[in-house]
């Protein structure tokens, strides 16, 4: 939160100030400590100029200025603006896909998976509400993380390569080091059964069976067979 000083400037011109020197951010009343009246009055004045855009009611967007103005707000980031960094979010479907190099597919908007109640008034985006996996939050998902899980629920829906490409794009994102296979692993708990199947085997075939032990099997044999199928790989 910013403090606004008593240093002969008026809110306004602080407010001001700290907004045009901030880079690219998103910006709210509860940014400052100021009179909410007077900040939420010179954040308008600045969407006015042009210098902020609004993302949504109490939420605004500082970028950097293009010759057709204002670049436009990472969708992403007015989600965890609103939702806070206590949930988990990441891509999911096609978008989820292309970036794990799983498809050459462009989502014709972006696409989010939230365990948080997706938020409405947002516009060029589509929310997809996981509030029953919990695991995600408690296990501190990143958005990469929370993107592999996604890719592997939508493997028939969205991957275009074969099994064996699949598992090797797979392997490949788990050995990332934003990627902590523990945190999946304790997170896989809440997840449907055939994804908790299919990150089990993906964690055997990138050499993680210790990990892959610890994930929850599926009560019923059929839906691992059926969770296993498409990926053409027995473990």
């Amino acid at each position: 939160m910013v403090q606004l000083a008593s240093n002969g400037l008026s809110v306004a011109q602080q407010v001001r100030s700290c907004v045009m020197c901030s880079g690219e951010r998103m910006w709210s009343v509860e940014d400052f400590a100021g009179p909410p009246s007077a900040v939420n009055n010179e954040l308008r004045r600045l969407v006015a100029r042009g210098e902020l855009a609004r993302v949504r009611r109490g939420i605004y967007w500082h970028g950097r200025q293009s010759r057709f103005g204002m670049v436009g707000a990472p969708t992403s980031d007015a989600v965890r603006k609103l939702l806070g960094n206590r949930e988990a979010i990441g891509a999911t479907g096609w978008q989820a896909a292309k970036l794990l190099g799983l498809s050459t597919q462009v989502a014709p908007v972006e696409s989010l998976a939230t365990t948080g109640r997706p938020p409405t008034g947002l516009r060029n985006v589509r929310l997809a509400s996981r509030t029953a996996r919990s695991g995600r939050r408690e296990a501190k998902l990143n958005g990469l993380e929370v993107t592999i899980l996604e890719a592997i629920e939508g493997w028939e829906r969205y991957v275009e390569v074969d099994g064996a490409t699949a598992l090797a794009r797979f392997r490949d994102a788990l050995a990332r080091n934003d990627v902590h296979i523990d945190r999946m692993v304790a997170a896989s708990r809440t997840e449907p059964p055939g994804v908790r199947e299919r990150l089990r085997a993906i964690l055997i075939y990138a050499g993680h069976k210790e990990q892959a032990d610890h994930i929850p099997a599926a009560r019923d044999p059929r839906t691992r067979e059926r969770a296993l199928r498409v990926i053409g790989y027995a473990v």
